[in-house]
């Protein structure tokens, strides 16, 4: 069955891309310019927003560079973000006229994004694969957002359904692969994630995603030794002047604490973590690290101050992303801040509004409990939520966290059976790494 893909020009002529898509790009050098941002963005080498900018530039009538920028924009998931998403947006509106019909689909769901309906953005991507499954754009932002929202369905769904329109020697064939597996990974299926992580890296070794997914497939599988080496090994490929670096440093340190090294997690955390702060992501893990090694016994509080202080640094971002928020609150608590403020919902995007609703505003309450040493109802609170704290996105790694605030609070609260429960669910991956005999110790 041949795919449906636009092929109104042949796949050399000026006006399409290397996949064969058409644009309405006023000329060649424009392509191959969106085609280096485009792989940019996938890579996280190089600087994505100023080769878009440049593509802009180069090429003034072109609307879909614009486009691109906005989605990219809202790819961050933070407010201030979302502000410049809807700039570059307005600058798109005039020329959207010139567009083709797949440029204009991309312009609706950015427009969809920066108005807060996430999921109504990534069933627009979708319209857009179904017509054009390779459109590697629509494919990346749908899974960020996908990863955003939580859904680990449609992280392992939506790439499988377009693979069957792509060949290994289609530019950019790698980093599908690479969605594939991590999406793979989410949704538990960790032999074939490790076995598509590696096949793109096979491809092409300067991936960072599927570095990350191979990696989460090890975390997932209690093999944390090998992990450390996984990561030690392709450093050259993830971390050197990557923007997602920070990321796998995070992962790094996952290893270094399931062996109870938290003077190397505490390393890695002062050399790659201490100072990326500037985007929400960053802080994000910075934050989980430094919680971890609290919750080992490790005083952070002047390095939760600092980064406490980099939350505060940015006005008004909370009430946008929960899982963001939760991480601010976090970064308070252990810096011995007050708690910040909790915004009314209903004021919230659809998005925002569901995830602050079902997951945040629950784990903020959870959080409070347990600043006031309420260890027994913070407990209760978080194991409320847990199971269901996927719908305000992150991974299954990231989300860990919740069950070590599990552990804790009822080790605390002196619910032994409670967190003896919780820590069974550890056994079939991770019964005999260190951090298990650890939470093990503590129980009576």
């Amino acid at each position: 069955m041949t795919p449906l893909i636009d092929v109104a020009r042949a796949a050399g002529s000026p006006l399409s891309d290397p996949r064969g898509l058409s644009t309405s790009s006023p000329s060649r050098d424009a392509v191959e310019q969106l085609e280096r941002a485009l792989e940019s963005m996938l890579s996280y080498f190089g600087d994505p927003i100023a080769l878009l900018e440049q593509v802009t530039a180069q090429a003034p009538s072109w609307a879909y560079p614009r486009v691109l920028l906005a989605s990219l924009f809202m790819s961050f998931a933070e407010r201030g973000m979302a502000g410049q998403a809807a700039d570059a947006l307005a600058g798109a509106q005039g020329l959207l006229a010139g567009a083709t019909v797949r440029e204009r689909a991309h312009a609706a769901a950015a427009q969809v994004a920066v108005e807060g309906d996430w999921e109504a953005a990534c069933r627009l991507w979708e319209g857009i694969l179904i017509e054009h499954p390779r459109d590697v754009a629509a494919l990346l932002f749908a899974h960020l957002f996908d990863f955003y929202r939580g859904d680990a369905l449609n992280l392992r769904r939506r790439p499988q359904r377009v693979l069957p329109a792509w060949r290994p020697d289609m530019p950019l064939y790698s980093y599908v692969l690479g969605m594939q597996a991590f999406g793979l990974e989410e949704s538990g299926q960790y032999p074939e994630a490790e076995d598509l992580g590696r096949q793109a890296l096979a491809i092409n070794q300067r991936d960072p995603w599927s570095v990350h997914a191979v990696t989460h497939v090890m975390e997932m599988q209690g093999r944390h030794a090998e992990g450390e080496r996984w990561l030690a090994g392709r450093q050259a490929d993830w971390a050197v002047d990557n923007g997602f670096s920070y990321h796998n440093w995070f992962h790094a340190a996952l290893f270094e604490m399931e062996n109870l090294d938290t003077a190397a997690a505490l390393a890695i955390f002062d050399a790659h973590l201490a100072t990326s702060t500037d985007m929400a992501l960053q802080r994000v893990d910075g934050t989980a690290v430094l919680w971890r090694l609290k919750l080992l016994g490790i005083d952070v509080t002047e390095r939760f101050q600092k980064l406490h202080a980099a939350w505060q640094a940015v006005p008004d971002a909370d009430g946008f992303y929960a899982f963001n928020d939760v991480h601010a609150a976090l970064a308070a608590l252990g810096a011995g801040a007050p708690m910040p403020a909790v915004r009314d919902a209903a004021q919230a995007t659809p998005t925002e509004r569901h995830m602050a609703n079902r997951v945040g505003h629950p784990l903020l309450r959870a959080l409070a409990h347990y600043g006031a040493g309420q260890h027994a109802d913070a407990a209760r609170e978080l194991m409320r939520v847990r199971d269901h704290a996927h719908e305000f996105g992150g991974s299954h790694a990231q989300r860990d966290l919740l069950t070590w605030l599990v552990l804790d609070a009822a080790t605390q609260a002196g619910e032994h059976a409670l967190a003896r429960h919780v820590l069974n669910e550890r056994y079939p991956a991770k019964q005999d790494t260190p951090l298990t005999a650890h939470w093990l110790q503590r129980l009576p």
